[in-house]
């Protein structure tokens, strides 16, 4: 395989060609294009080139992955050590650290994520404890359980119906809290829905999120300075009333209102 003419290229220039690290003489070049022996010489330094970058190329690098993290200084002191001394010895790694924080310095800081209406706010469920025939008076006519008395936890809430002048029936309320640190002025300006049942609890999929923040209130209102609600006017049917506290809703669920 050796060839002896003179322009015939050595080792170390046809490794350098091999590598793509170097290129030949011009009359070194011309006398490859004619030489099938040194062509095959070549040829023979190529496919040993590829297999070594195929098994071994860059194989004691930290993949891509491990790069970006550390790039984001999300890896472990001691990993962020060993990743930096090799950058220091690899310019092939020293490269695609330098790529990655060009394409990090690019972007915008990744807004937060809005918390969805689930994640955000805790749900109470109150609980009837209280449930009293009301007498019939002109101002409205018989209504089996009323008034009634919820509970949630710390939080208490008194409801009856009455009857404008007009006629129509009215839901009249009081929210108060039990904790004794509590003050009537926390009400003050809460929302106080009502929803036609199901409401906002006919679903309970995250799939189903979306709709369920969009249902709108059939009536609702802000709690007075002392705690008082009043929605007005409302018809028969079946409800959810729902207040809206900060971080947190206090549900009253299958509320039933007949006008007999």
């Amino acid at each position: 395989m050796d060839s002896m003419h003179a322009l015939a290229p050595g080792e170390v220039e046809l490794l350098s060609v091999a590598y793509d690290e170097g290129t030949l003489p011009d009359k070194e070049r011309e006398h490859l294009e004619q030489c099938p022996i040194c062509q095959q010489r070549l040829a023979n330094y190529t496919r040993a080139n590829d297999l070594l970058r195929t098994k071994l190329y860059r194989k004691l690098c930290p993949d891509a992955v491990q790069l970006n993290y550390y790039c984001l200084g999300m890896v472990p002191v001691e990993k962020r050590t060993s990743i930096a001394a090799h950058i220091l010895d690899c310019p092939l790694c020293a490269d695609e650290v330098a790529q990655i924080r060009r394409v990090q310095t690019s972007f915008d800081p990744f807004p937060a994520a809005a918390p969805s209406l689930r994640s955000a706010v805790r749900r109470l469920f109150a609980t009837l404890v209280v449930q009293q025939a009301q007498p019939v008076t002109r101002d409205i006519g018989p209504s089996s359980g009323w008034p009634r008395q919820y509970r949630a936890e710390t939080f208490d809430l008194s409801l009856h119906l009455s009857r404008a002048a007009n006629g129509e029936t009215m839901l009249l309320g009081i929210i108060t809290s039990i904790d004794p640190a509590a003050t009537a002025d926390i009400f003050e300006g809460v929302t106080v829905a009502l929803y036609q049942a199901p409401g906002p609890l006919a679903s309970t999929s995250e799939d189903d999120q979306a709709s369920e923040e969009t249902v709108t209130p059939f009536l609702s209102n802000q709690v007075d300075d002392v705690g008082n609600i009043l929605l007005e006017p409302v018809p028969a049917g079946k409800y959810v009333l729902i207040v809206h506290l900060p971080a947190l809703e206090v549900i009253i669920r299958d509320i039933t209102i007949d006008h007999e």
